[in-house]
C-alpha cells in the first residue's frame, strides 16, 4: 500500500484540533500572556493543552503537544502513553503542567489517596464523583496501592474492563513501551502469519496466542485492552491511552497511535476513530473515521497543500483497499493545517437512513 497518509491516534474531542493541540489562555481571574517565540514551544503560559507523554526522566516528561516535543515537569503523575489535557505554566523553568483552576477545585475536595484518584480521572478528561474515587481507590489498594499501578486502574476502570493484577500488568507495560518496541514487536508477529491464510479472525487469533513468544502473546493481550472505547456513560472524548497499529507492512514500519469512541445516536451505535503518525515523506498525518453497522466516513489531514494532493492522487487506491471492507464508503477526503499546529480531525457525519 503505498503511504497516503497512514494512523496516528491524538485527543478524540473537539478541544484543542487545529491549534496545535493548545487552546486560548482561559485564565482563572488573572491575566495571561500571549504565545512568545522565546518560551518553550511558543505556547502561552495559561494556555489549556493535550498532549501526548512520550517519555519520563526522574520528574522530567517529555510530552507532545501538536507537533511540537517539549519537557516538562507536572503536578499530577503522568505515564508514557498517556493522553492529557492540562494547563501550561511557562513561568517555571522547565515549565509545568497543571490542572485546570475548575479541576483543582473539584481536587481540592478529596484528601490523602483519594486525592491521588481523583487526578487520575481529571488529568484524562474524566468526571470525578465521589463514588467514583470511592471505587477506583479501594480496587488500587487491594492491588497493592503500587503508584505506577493507578494510571492503568484508571484506564481500565473508564473501558468497563476487569481490573485483574494481569490486566493492570499488561496495561502498565504496554503503555510504557517505546515505539521502536513496538515495531519490533509487530515485525515478530508478522513473521509467524506471514504466507498463512485464516478461515476467520478467530483462527488467526488461535494461532497468535499459541507458541512460546510471551512478549508477542503480552502485547497482543494488552492491546486488544487499549482498544477497547470508553464505556457507556463517558464522555467519548476522555483521554485514554491509544493503541500502537502499524502503518504499512514493511521490516521497519511508522508506528501510528490510534483511539477508539463508541457513542449512540437515535439507538445506533457510532464509532469514531482517531489516528495520526509521523510519515517518513508527509511529515504528520491525522484523520479521523466515523462508521456504524452499514457506513463509513474517512478524512485525512497533512500539513502542506503539495502533500496533500499526493495523497490525494493516492485516493483510488485507498477507495479500493477500503471497498474490501463491507461498508458503504460515504466520504474519503484529504485536507490541510497550518505547518505546526495539529491538524484538526474532521469526523463527518452519516447519513443514518442507509
Amino acid at each position: 500500500m503505498a503511504e497516503i497518509g497512514g494512523l496516528h491516534g491524538g485527543a478524540i474531542g473537539p478541544g484543542g484540533h487545529g491549534t496545535g493541540g493548545i487552546r486560548p489562555p482561559i485564565g482563572d481571574g488573572a491575566p495571561v500572556s500571549r504565545p512568545d517565540a522565546a518560551r518553550p514551544g511558543g505556547i502561552a503560559s495559561g494556555s489549556l493543552v493535550e498532549g501526548l507523554v512520550t517519555g519520563k526522566d526522574g520528574e522530567m516528561y517529555y510530552v507532545k503537544i501538536g507537533s511540537q516535543t517539549l519537557s516538562a515537569r507536572s503536578t499530577v503523575q503522568l505515564y508514557v502513553g498517556q493522553r492529557f489535557r492540562a494547563m501550561w505554566d511557562s513561568s517555571t523553568s522547565p515549565p509545568t503542567l497543571r490542572l485546570r483552576h475548575a479541576d483543582m477545585t473539584m481536587l481540592a475536595r478529596f484528601s490523602g489517596s483519594d486525592r491521588n484518584v481523583a487526578a487520575a480521572f481529571l488529568s484524562r478528561g474524566m468526571p470525578v464523583s465521589k463514588e467514583m474515587v470511592a471505587e477506583l481507590r479501594r480496587l488500587w489498594m487491594k492491588s497493592g496501592g503500587e503508584p505506577s499501578h493507578l494510571g492503568a486502574l484508571a484506564e481500565l476502570w473508564a473501558r468497563g474492563e476487569a481490573m485483574t493484577e494481569r490486566n493492570v500488568d499488561l496495561l502498565v507495560w504496554y503503555m510504557g513501551l517505546s515505539e521502536g518496541q513496538v515495531a519490533q514487536i509487530w515485525k515478530k508477529i508478522r513473521e509467524r502469519l506471514r504466507g498463512r491464510k485464516f478461515s476467520s479472525p478467530k483462527e488467526l487469533l488461535a494461532v497468535l496466542r499459541e507458541g512460546d513468544d510471551d512478549e508477542a502473546a503480552n502485547f497482543l493481550a494488552a492491546h486488544a485492552l487499549a482498544g477497547r472505547p470508553a464505556k457507556g456513560g463517558l464522555d467519548p472524548a476522555s483521554l485514554l491511552a491509544p493503541a500502537w497499529w502499524p502503518v504499512d507492512a514493511g521490516d521497519a514500519p511508522a508506528m501510528a497511535r490510534v483511539a477508539f469512541a463508541r457513542e449512540v445516536h437515535d439507538e445506533r451505535g457510532v464509532w469514531r476513530v482517531s489516528f495520526d503518525y509521523e510519515g517518513r515523506s508527509l511529515g504528520p498525518v491525522h484523520g479521523g473515521l466515523t462508521a456504524n453497522e452499514r457506513a463509513m466516513s474517512v478524512s485525512i489531514k497533512v500539513e502542506e497543500e503539495t502533500r496533500a494532493e499526493r495523497v490525494r492522487r493516492s485516493l483510488p487506491d485507498l477507495r479500493r483497499e477500503l471497498s474490501s471492507v463491507p461498508l458503504i464508503l460515504q466520504y474519503l477526503g484529504v485536507g490541510t493545517a497550518a505547518k505546526g499546529d495539529e491538524p484538526e480531525v474532521d469526523f463527518y457525519s452519516l447519513d443514518m437512513e442507509i
